[in-house]
């Protein structure tokens, strides 16, 4: 096998994204397929790929090309003293939603007094840079669990019956009050779901300097989304000053649209083990038999 590389064991086999089953067994991964000079391979065939696990040929390799666009949730902390940022959340989602490639659907909700909608999924580009400037400051506690929680609720229920996009979520909190009433298995579930279908949560988390007598303001907010975060191998960016806020989502906006660019132009692999290996999978060695092609292999898809 030429140009082979190596997909990292630990990585595959933790990854939901890897499903070995009993009987046959099988190996399943991806794979973003380019030329030399950077262009997306297109054709590939079964006959131009091999798979081998702990050095023995794997058999009956099939591919299938996968086109999943990504769709975003924005979630925004409108709560407590939010108001004095308004103007810099409404330029930083502009330039946010602005860099989404055409055709990909996002969607806009705030958090306070709970999660609600401001713009529902949409590819309209005027529909969502004008949805946030109606969004409005509430003097309530922000709901950012909760608002996690459900987006991974719609994500299971769209995604539950055949997987067709790679969720991505976008939060934009601060360390003010949290008013959740999510349990911890709430938050279990939530973070099972992000990872199995599978999701990026990308945090930008505002220090507000907002003090209580009876509770440490912020901590549980910021210790779930830092979680989330590096679950799904997300950004997590916490921040002092609000005036960063529209260079950073400017720069979300641009890591969602690479993203889209790699993830919407992959290959499933699957492979049946070579006979007689069984339990958990070996090193798994892949490559191209047709010269002047590259491959970038991710056990479930995302952009590295």
């Amino acid at each position: 096998m030429a140009r082979l590389f190596r997909v990292g064991v630990l990585v595959l086999t933790a990854a939901a994204g890897l499903v070995v089953h009993a009987q046959p067994q099988q190996i399943t991964f991806f794979v973003a397929a380019a030329t030399v000079t950077g262009e997306p391979v297109t054709d590939l065939t079964a006959e131009d790929f091999a798979v081998a696990e702990d050095g023995r040929q794997a058999t009956n390799v099939r591919i299938v090309p996968v086109k999943w666009p990504i769709k975003l949730t924005v979630l925004v902390d409108n709560g407590f003293e939010t108001s004095r940022f308004l103007s810099l959340y409404r330029s930083g989602l502009k330039a946010l939603f602005a860099a989404l490639p055409a055709g990909v659907e996002a969607s806009l909700l705030t958090l306070s007094p709970q999660p609600r909608w401001v713009v529902r999924p949409t590819s309209d580009a005027a529909l969502l840079s004008g949805g946030t400037d109606r969004i409005t400051p509430d003097e309530s506690a922000s709901r950012m669990i909760e608002g996690l929680v459900e987006a991974a609720a719609r994500i299971d229920e769209e995604s539950r019956k055949q997987v067709a996009y790679f969720p991505v979520i976008v939060v934009l909190s601060t360390t003010g009050p949290e008013g959740s009433t999510s349990l911890n298995r709430d938050i279990d579930r939530m973070a099972s779901r992000l990872t199995m279908y599978p999701a990026r949560v990308h945090v930008i988390m505002l220090g507000t300097g907002v003090t209580s007598p009876s509770q440490i303001v912020g901590a549980r907010q910021v210790q779930v989304a830092k979680i989330m975060a590096d679950r799904t191998g997300g950004r997590y960016e916490a921040i002092a000053a609000a005036s960063r806020i529209p260079a950073l989502l400017a720069e979300y906006g641009a890591m969602i649209a690479e993203a889209h660019a790699f993830q919407s132009r992959q290959y499933r692999v699957t492979a049946d083990r070579p006979a007689g290996l069984t339990g958990a999978v070996g090193q798994i060695l892949a490559g191209s038999t047709r010269p002047g092609v590259r491959f970038t292999a991710t056990a479930q898809g995302l952009k590295p």
